[in-house]
Order: C-alpha cells, then structure tokens, then sequence
C-alpha cells in the first residue's frame, strides 16, 4: 500500500505559542480512503478538484488580528491533485466581514504557507464565508458559489470492501479525522469549470492547524 503524504509540511506542532491556530477541512474529488481499484482509475482520471476551508480561532499577522475570520480555496490541478507535479491553479475566497488590512494579511499567510497546495492563485474574492460544525456536521459555504458538508467517516459502511487510506491531507494538521463527504458544489465562473456531487464519499479530512511562530 502507497500513501500519498500531505504536500506541504510546515506546520511544527508541539511548540508553544502558536502564532495562528483553528480548525481546518478539506475534500477533494477522489476518494482518499477506497479500494485498489478504485484508487487506480481515480489517481489517472480523477481527483483534480478540491475545497481547503480554514476558521481561524486566534492569531495575528504583522500585528492584525486574524481571530474569527474564515477562508475557503478552490484548487483545480491539472493531473490528479495527490501527485506532487500537477500543475494547480486556486481561487481564494476571503470573509467578507474583515477589513481591507485583514484580507490582505489573511491573503498573505495563506499564499506564504500553503503556496505550493495553492499553486498559482487566479482569483481573490471577498464575500461571505461559513464554516460551523452541527449534529456532526462541517459545513462550509462561501458566497454562492461553494457548498460543502462533511462528517465524520462511518466505517466501515462508508466504504469499499479492501479499502486503504492512500491520500494524506493537503496540509499537516493535528490529529487528522478521516470524513466522507456528503455534498460539495462549486458554481463558480473563474475556472470555466463547475461540478457538484451528492455521492457521499470518504474524501475529505478535518482537524486543526497550527502555524507556529
């Protein structure tokens, strides 16, 4: 069995103080937690859609506060997204409800630490972003042009029969749940490419990150 580890790894858990911290999700259009068989025909057609969605807890950046704002990034690859040489292009979607300074320092920690998940960034938009969890559910919203909903994984029900995990998350993060997910819809119009699946699926992950100082 391979496993796909996370592409990025800058995150140094265990230290103190951690300068930006909070909860984190994901889902991708692969399943990270399937069968050989279905792993094989998705790592070469597939998988090259996905949601990265942060809630910032506490932190600051050069002295701007960060706490309580919300980001969503839409990555499009041009390969499957689990192979570190797809070439990718992202669209952030920044809480609305910052102001300029913290959009723009919101802005800079994503590009300056998740740069090589993001790829080349084509589109910042500001609009109004959700990510609350409810009866075991993550949900995710920005504008209306994203909508996500995750749980926790049930397995093994969820799942194909001889399933393994082959795809670690985009990003470290603490204690990784393995999530299916229920529903995501992009409608956006900068990647002339729209999708949407109700299919549940074990696609996703949710934990917590951490960027220390």
């Amino acid at each position: 069995m391979f496993v796909f580890g996370g592409l990025v790894c800058l995150q140094a858990f265990g230290q103190s103080q951690p300068l930006i911290s909070g909860e984190y999700a994901e889902t991708r259009s692969n399943e990270v937690y399937t069968c050989a068989c279905l792993f094989s025909s998705e790592q070469a057609l597939g998988g090259r859609e996905a949601f990265l969605a942060w809630d910032i807890q506490t932190g600051e950046a050069g002295g701007t506060s960060l706490a309580g704002l919300k980001a969503v990034a839409v990555v499009v690859g041009t390969d499957n997204l689990g192979l570190p040489d797809s070439g990718r292009r992202s669209i952030l979607y920044l809480d609305s409800a910052a102001t300029p300074g913290q959009q723009q320092a919101l802005r800079d920690v994503l590009s300056r630490n998740y740069g090589q998940v993001l790829g080349e960034v084509i589109a910042v938009h500001a609009v109004p972003v959700l990510f609350e969890k409810d009866d075991g559910q993550t949900r995710i919203r920005a504008g209306d042009v994203v909508n996500v909903v995750i749980r926790g994984a049930k397995l093994p029900q969820d799942a194909h029969r001889g399933s393994f995990r082959w795809y670690e998350p985009f990003i470290s993060i603490q204690t990784p749940v393995l999530s299916t997910t229920l529903y995501s819809r992009f409608w956006g119009p900068d990647f002339n490419h729209k999708w949407w699946t109700s299919e549940p699926a074990v696609a996703a992950y949710t934990g917590n990150f951490a960027l220390p100082r």
